[in-house]
């Protein structure tokens, strides 16, 4: 059951997902869960490596290039260990939640375009809520930057005893020009 609208295939992006001494198996545990910090540490490191490429992404509005390239990169690691992994999305505001199912346990991580600083940490305490009400102590929540001065950041909130790992990540917007 495949939601994305991206073919990684066609633009060689899969490949640059994981560097050259890293197998998806490491984000395994020894106890056999996910170990999501790393692996979403990793998605941001692959942004910031292919920088202006994602642009060149077909048939994708660009700014839901980033949510894309996130739910293909979270697709193949799940497929791989054989896990399942649910869309769950809101029209209109660019909102996505991804739920992930493994071993027992379900991963949940938020993803959004930045909307000012307001609209970021009510975005938190959504998570939260909906965390709560999923019994998940933490969460993890995916912001896509797409400002000429983006912010990028990497924090932990925690509310009510539920910690939330967010991540804002910059998205290039221009090719670079020739010469710089």
């Amino acid at each position: 059951m495949h939601h994305a609208s991206i073919q990684t295939d066609d633009n060689g992006l899969e490949q640059d997902y994981l560097t050259d001494d890293t197998d998806f198996l490491d984000y395994l545990t020894q106890t056999g869960e996910i170990n999501m910090k790393m692996l979403l540490d990793n998605f941001q490191n692959f942004i910031t490596r292919v920088g202006y490429r994602i642009l060149q992404v077909p048939e994708t509005p660009k700014e839901f290039v980033g949510q894309d390239l996130l739910y293909a990169y979270l697709d193949q690691f799940v497929s791989l260990i054989r896990g399942a992994m649910f869309l769950e999305v809101q029209t209109g505001r660019g909102r996505m939640d991804l739920i992930i199912f493994h071993n027992g346990h379900k991963y949940i991580v938020e993803t959004k375009i930045w909307e000012g600083k307001m609209r970021y940490d009510a975005g938190i305490k959504q998570l939260s809520a909906y965390l709560k009400s999923e019994r998940v102590s933490e969460g993890y929540y995916v912001v896509f930057d797409h400002r000429n001065e983006p912010e990028p950041r990497v924090e932990i909130e925690t509310i009510e005893g539920i910690s939330i790992r967010c991540y804002v990540i910059p998205v290039v917007q221009e090719v670079p020009s020739n010469g710089i």
